[in-house]
């Protein structure tokens, strides 16, 4: 049975009182930021906001590096390292550079999805989120995380910092088109133990709640109480406070029934847009050499540019 919402939120805050009273002792804290998600749902535009910088987001095109430090009980700043995933599902093979084994015990996940297209809705969820995982498996079963062992510290982790869903309200649609799509992401959010909160850019009310959001996942700022779940208004759920009986009225989840019900009412469509096909650069029936030269090219030049990013990443981590 879940848990009530005066028990999370009093869970929240002790968890953050314990991370404070610690960051006392130790100093500065860091944290790993990966904001993930549809492409131009809005995600460069969120992290702009958060940071409250003024300058017009630009489109990222692969995975980019910022970071956002916030002054602490003991006068130290603090760092949280944000990463931005571009390209909607196009590129989740860079993924392996913020969910690298150094990085997991404080890493949080913001998941972006547009739910004014809920054609490519769950596909993006579904892809995004297995992408998530394997890489933290991969991480885990690597020689540097078997030495950390990190198996047995990301279980102590809290959930709501594993996985937030923060899709981009949409208005103007059918109350029944709207109560499918709310119930599939509360659905969702609740099988992966995440948060849910709705979002527009549009709205300043909007905004400052995705921003204290944000500033819980990244500096543990005491998380904001405000719920709802009334599908008229922007949905706002907690971790674990909600529950598969008040969703789809049954105790047990079955994700196969729920994937089927939403794309049902909503055939998923995939695309050169979202998904990568078979390799046929791999095929040996397709081998054309100066193409084939060309593509290994740029792979390469696709490499020096993670390692790239990885290394001024870990120089300005260093500088802190």
């Amino acid at each position: 049975m879940a848990p009530t919402t005066e028990n999370v939120w009093d869970a929240a805050i002790a968890f953050d009182k314990k991370r404070k009273e610690a960051q006392v002792l130790h100093g500065q804290a860091e944290t790993t930021l990966l904001v993930i998600g549809s492409k131009s749902v809005g995600k460069s535009t969120l992290i702009h906001k958060f940071l409250e910088r003024q300058e017009a987001a630009k489109s990222t095109l692969a995975l980019e590096y910022t970071f956002g430090r916030k002054t602490n009980q003991s006068l130290i700043k603090d760092v949280s390292h944000i990463w931005e995933l571009g390209g909607g599902t196009l590129f989740s093979k860079l993924l392996e550079t913020p969910l690298a084994p150094s990085k997991l015990e404080s890493v949080r996940v913001v998941v972006m999805v547009d739910l004014a297209d809920p054609s490519q809705l769950w596909f993006t969820l579904e892809s995004l989120i297995t992408a998530v995982l394997s890489h933290i498996q991969i991480s885990l079963k690597s020689a540097k995380g078997k030495e950390m062992d990190l198996g047995d510290k990301l279980k102590a982790l809290s959930d709501p910092h594993i996985d937030g869903e923060h899709p981009d309200i949409a208005k103007n649609m059918e109350p029944e088109k709207k109560k499918i799509i709310c119930r599939a992401m509360r659905f969702f959010a609740h099988y992966h133990g995440a948060t849910l909160q709705f979002y527009t850019s549009k709205d300043s009310g909007s905004v400052k709640k995705a921003r204290d959001l944000l500033s819980q996942l990244a500096f543990g700022t005491e998380p904001n109480k405000g719920v709802s779940q009334d599908y008229n208004k922007p949905l706002i759920i907690p971790a674990w406070s909600d529950s598969f009986a008040a969703i789809i009225n049954e105790d047990t989840a079955n994700m196969d029934m729920m994937k089927h019900h939403f794309t049902t009412h909503y055939p998923q469509s995939v695309n050169e847009g979202t998904a990568l096909p078979d390799d046929p650069a791999k095929d040996p029936n397709f081998r054309e050499p100066e193409i084939d030269q060309l593509r290994s090219q740029k792979d390469e030049d696709l490499e020096r540019y993670r390692k790239d990013i990885e290394k001024r990443a870990k120089q300005m981590g260093d500088e802190f």
